[in-house]
Order: C-alpha cells, then structure tokens, then sequence
C-alpha cells in the first residue's frame, strides 16, 4: 500500500500540461490560439459532373409499359443481292436467278416474296438491262423445260419453300456480244429494280405490300442510396460544403456525401442510355426467389445510343482522323439520307485530331455556325466548334465520360478515341404530326405516377415524420427509364484502330 506524501509534488497526472494541450486539438493551432483553416472545400479535380448530354441533345417522354417499339419506314426503291454465280446466257435466252435471303421481303405458305415482280425492268452493276418475266419458288433439282412470254426458260419443279426464290430474266439487248449481261454475274452482286413495263394490252402487276422496320427496347431500373447517422448529420467540419447538384450548402459532411450521391446516381442513368445492353443471359434474366441473387436476377438492361448506331467508322490511330474520315462519314450520311446538320460528340483525343483536321480545311476561313441561327457567340457559349463541308455541317463537342478518369478514361479503355454523330434535324410522326426527335429517353409513368426521378428519405433522424426506429437519415434515388432512338442508319460511332 503506497504512503501518500506529505509534500505538494506537481505530476502530470494531475492537470494537463501545455504541451498535453497543443495535442489534444489535433495539431489544429497552436495551443489556445484559433486554428486558421479556410472554408474553401478544394475540389482537386474539378467539376465530376459527367450528365447534360441526353439534356442537350434528346428529349424525355412517359411509357406506361417496361417495354416499348415504335416503327419506322423502309426504302420504298430496293436493290436486291443474288444468291449464285450465273453465266452468260445464250442469245434471246434468259438468265434463272435465286435472289439471295437478305433480299427477301417476307415469307407465306407459298414461300418468300420479294420487291421483284414480273416485268420489272432490272439495271445491272455493269449497265446491261433486263426484265423479269416470271418469279417462281421450288425446293427441287428437276428441272424441266417450259415456255414463258415467247422465251425458253428451264425451271425445277417441287413444292415451294421459304429459302426459295427464283426469277426468270431475258435481255433487252439481243446482240451477241450483250445476251442478258455483258458479263457474267457472281455470287453476293447487286441489282436494281429501275421501272415496271407491261406489254399493250396486258393487266395491272400485284402489288407490293410496304416493308416497316419495328424497333424494340425496355426500360432498366437504377437505383442508389446514402445513409449517415444521426449524430453525424449533427457534426460541424472545419470547412464549408457548397453543393450545385443539390444547392445545398453548410459546415455539415453529410451535405457532400449526399451531393456525391445524387451525381453518381445521374451519372450511372447516363452511361446506361450511352453504353446499356440489352439482359439476356439466363444467369441473369432467371427468377430468383430468395439470397443475393434476388437483387439483380430478372433485370432487363437497356440498348443504348453505342449500341443502337447503324453505322460504325473507323480511322487509323497513327494516320489521325483527317480529311479522308470526313468524306467518308459524310458519304455514309448521304447513302442514308442522314441529317444535314449533326453533332459530334467525342472524346479529347478525337476532338483534338478533328481541330487539326478542321484546321487544315479551313485555312482559308469558311467555319460555319448554322445550327445556331449564325450566331457563333452561342455556339461557343456552349463549347461548340462548327463546321460544314460537302452541304454537311457538324457541331463537335468534348464529351467528358469519354475521358473521366475513374470511369471510361481508365486504363485500357480507348473511349478517348471515339466519337457519336448525331443527327441535328427531327422527324415527324406520320399519324399525329408531332416532330420526333433523333432520340429520347422513355421512362415509366401512369396514373399521375411518374418514375422518371424518384427521391425520398427514409429513418428517424432530422425527419419531421419518422419511418422508422434507427436513428440514421436515408437518401435514396430511383429512376425507370429506357432509350429510343429513331433511324440507326443516320448515326455513326467512330472509333480508332
């Protein structure tokens, strides 16, 4: 047992020393003196927003099914490709010619039709010209000899199927040196439907029922959510938090965590309308009824702009993109009717290889700004370099995920490289006249219920009507939405080799 002393002897244990002082506030300061920290919260890599696009360039419309299809019109003039080589026929001879699948408008009980019809005049690659006096389907290799219109034509016999698809073409010319063709036709060969003629006399030809392109998609269900404590949401820090994403602002942690949250939440929805696929591995489609697989089995994806592109062009990495790319996208633009006017968005190794590019087109001048009325202050305004070339004008801007560091600029990736072009006009729904966009978001609605963005907050803490008995505050976002693009032939993704 330990005598206490009788003498006053200053410890340490007894009060606290200065120095014990200095650190016990951390290193803040320097003893009783204020600590100087300045409210400025440092934002080391700048604005992370990576969302707008959709904003600029779509628009949004309800759907009150998960999924959704729209219908678009086919070419009303078709080429048609050849399914085998064919000779040169003998002269005032025919030609017998199976037209290849791909070239085939639909199949019935008697086999597939095609947009070729009896006396339809065809132009081939080589400029000969023949008309179609018959069209008929077999699935046999007997063949027998029969007469069509005043030609000798051999035919098989056998019940019609629907890769079977025949026609029966003789020469306009009938010199020697001409029969059908000037030269012979090879498997894979393009030819033209250029006129319908009938002799004097003669009936109306059947019709042709108008081919439509249906297009598919659903709408994906994104999720997120930030919990903090009550007592931390209580909690000053030394700085001050100021939030544009929710326009909150304060010396309280929990305000960033939460603005952090509802960025990454619009950032996520945004890729997934960008770079979405559609979910159709079983693993993932398949029902589950209980365990952490709950959560995602079942979950339906989305097609997203990337994918849904009609068009793809690639340029060579070493070379740069360069005059030649932008003759050959435009090329591509007029085969499909694509739009005059088209935004590119692109990443910085693109953009800035399409600034040296437009920098050697127009040494002269000749920059246009058309898509904003002529006014160059707003297209630069919003960070947009225009130009025009061949009648085709372009309006590129740096897309910023392509080269966000944390997410598509990671390591590997080359996204820094490819660009998205756009058309800039809008269309205009044949039934009720409303202008339709290139693209647009659909999310689910119905009954007053909207889902396109869902917020709510959920526990005990700092919440005038509690919803539960733990003490935290919840944030949660959800959204259901899906993209709908409208004519994939008139996009182009670019991309480097």
């Amino acid at each position: 047992m330990a005598i206490p002393s009788a003498s006053q002897v200053a410890t340490t244990q007894n009060y606290i020393s200065s120095a014990n002082f200095i650190a016990a506030v951390a290193g803040k300061g320097d003893g009783l003196h204020k600590p100087e920290v300045s409210e400025d919260f440092v934002k080391r890599y700048g604005s992370q927003n990576l969302t707008g696009f959709l904003d600029m360039v779509g628009a949004k419309a309800p759907v009150s099914n998960f999924q959704f299809s729209h219908y678009e019109e086919d070419w009303i003039h078709q080429s048609f490709k050849m399914d085998g080589a064919v000779a040169i026929p003998t002269i005032g001879g025919g030609a017998e010619i199976t037209i290849h699948a791909d070239s085939h408008l639909s199949v019935d009980a008697t086999g597939d039709s095609s947009f070729v019809r009896p006396g339809a005049v065809i132009l081939f690659k080589d400029g000969t010209m023949g008309l179609c006096t018959a069209v008929f389907k077999t699935a046999s290799s007997t063949t027998a000899s029969a007469s069509l219109d005043g030609y000798t034509q051999t035919t098989s016999t056998g019940t019609p199927t629907a890769s079977s698809h025949i026609i029966h073409v003789v020469n306009y010319d009938n010199s020697v040196s001409s029969g059908a063709f000037h030269s012979a036709i090879t498997a894979n060969d393009t030819a033209v439907v250029v006129g319908m003629e009938f002799a004097e006399g003669t009936g109306q030809p059947n019709g042709v029922t108008p081919k439509v392109l249906e297009y598919n998609n659903t709408c994906m269900i994104l999720k997120e959510s930030y919990q903090v404590t009550g007592s931390e949401a209580t909690n000053k820090i030394w700085f001050k938090v100021n939030d544009e994403a929710t326009g909150q602002s304060g010396y309280l942690w929990y305000l960033k965590g939460e603005g952090d949250t509802y960025r990454r939440f619009m950032d996520y929805a945004e890729m997934m309308m960008i770079l979405g696929e559609q979910a159709t591995s079983s693993n993932i489609i398949a029902a589950q009824t209980s365990g952490t697989a709950a959560i995602t089995s079942g979950v339906r994806g989305t097609t997203g702009l990337l994918n849904f592109m009609g068009n793809t062009h690639t340029y060579n990495q070493l070379a740069g993109f360069n005059l030649s790319d932008f003759d050959s996208m435009i090329r591509t633009l007029d085969k499909y009717k694509g739009s005059r006017e088209n935004t590119v968005w692109c990443g910085l190794d693109l953009s800035l290889a399409i600034d040296d590019a437009v920098a050697a087109m127009f040494a002269g001048g000749g920059v246009s700004y058309g898509s904003f009325n002529g006014a160059e202050e707003i297209a630069v305004a919003m960070g947009f370099k225009s130009f025009t070339r061949g009648g085709y004008t372009f309006h590129k801007k740096t897309y910023q995920p392509f080269t966000h560091l944390p997410m598509l600029g990671a390591s590997g990736f080359d996204y820094a490289g490819m660009g998205m072009v756009i058309p800039g006009d809008s269309g205009r729904d044949a039934k009720s006249g409303e202008s339709i966009p290139s693209l647009r978001i659909r999310y689910k609605a119905a009954e007053g219920y909207s889902r396109e963005m869902e917020h709510w907050l959920t526990g005990s803490a700092g919440l005038a009507q509690a919803t539960s008995d733990v003490d935290e505050l919840r944030c949660h976002y959800r959204t259901e939405r899906g993209f709908e693009g409208f004519g994939a032939n008139r996009f182009i993704k670019i991309s480097r080799a």
